[in-house]
């Protein structure tokens, strides 16, 4: 149960003014939804404990419905396509084809189960991302046992023949063009949506229904959260470590006198011929990461 203080300050004209839009347009809950993408990249098993071990999933990764996207395929082709792009001196780079690692990305983010994925992820992020700056109160305190009743009471608001000539008034002054407007009503939706999804088509009904204001169209599952592929920069230093990682064979001693081989980013060359390999992205070029290495250089680097 909500505090009576935080009872107080929840209305409807805070509910009305939630934004997922900052000052320069862009959409802070599609950006947070790709972050909650990365972490169930780094978490999925096919390249977790090899590149990134030590990364802790975002608490909403548990909560990502497994059969909605092929995540291990995506994973492996995005871990894959960073190795293409890092110019690392063992040429690791060179066994992986970016073309054929960057083609098989696009597939995925260009199919419909993209978008799936984009909606649940972004109405997952959306309800502790968006959040009024005056007095921090988010989508999220709107939320539970009367939730519908906070999305009956928005219907009512855009119900209101005021609501629709404050919208008029706006359009006359050449203050909002109609895709600010169909952008805005998208957003209702989604607030609607996660406060009573049943009530999403009885707005959208009535908007239709509203000639004096613009054609809406109900972008709710077909518009593309996620964007295009992810930047591969945000996991390359994680990609680089694994790369550089050096061990040493089993049978020989760490303070061996004598030159040893070290060899580097073995599990990595063990992802590409395996899981790489499988997926058509290896070249069939092996990296040259070893050297010979005497004590006092492996004292530094163990």
């Amino acid at each position: 149960m909500k505090s009576a203080t935080m009872a107080d300050k929840l209305n409807i004209h805070v509910l009305q003014s939630l934004t997922p839009f900052n000052s320069h347009g862009q959409d802070i809950v599609s950006e947070a939804a790709r972050a909650l993408l990365v972490s169930c990249v780094k978490a999925d098993l096919s390249v977790h404990d090899t590149f990134f071990p030590t990364s802790l999933p975002h608490s909403l990764v548990a909560q990502v419905e497994p059969r909605l996207f092929p995540m291990t395929k995506l994973a492996t082709a995005f871990v894959a396509y960073t190795i293409s792009r890092c110019k690392d001196e063992f040429k690791f780079h060179q066994s992986i084809n970016r073309q054929a690692a960057e083609d098989l990305l696009r597939d995925m983010v260009e199919g419909l189960h993209w978008k799936k994925l984009g909606f649940a992820l972004y109405t997952m992020s959306y309800p502790d991302t968006v959040r009024d700056h005056k007095t921090a109160i988010t989508l999220r305190d709107y939320m539970g046992d009367d939730s519908h009743i906070w999305a009956e009471k928005l219907l009512a608001e855009i119900m209101d023949p005021a609501w629709t000539n404050a919208i008029l008034k706006k359009i006359i002054k050449g203050k909002y063009s109609d895709e600010d407007y169909n952008r805005d009503m998208n957003v209702l939706f989604v607030k609607l949506h996660l406060l009573d999804p049943q009530s999403v088509i009885p707005a959208f009904q009535f908007l239709l229904g509203q000639r004096a204001l613009p054609a809406v169209n109900l972008e709710l599952a077909t518009r593309n959260y996620l964007g295009g592929i992810l930047d591969f920069q945000v996991i390359r230093p994680e990609v680089e470590t694994a790369l550089r990682k050096p061990s040493v064979p089993l049978n020989v001693s760490r303070l061996s006198l004598d030159e040893v081989e070290v060899f580097y980013g073995v599990h990595v060359d063990e992802f590409i011929v395996t899981e790489c390999r499988n997926m058509g992205l290896w070249t069939g070029k092996r990296p040259e990461n070893y050297k010979m290495s005497k004590l006092k250089e492996r004292c530094k680097v163990m």
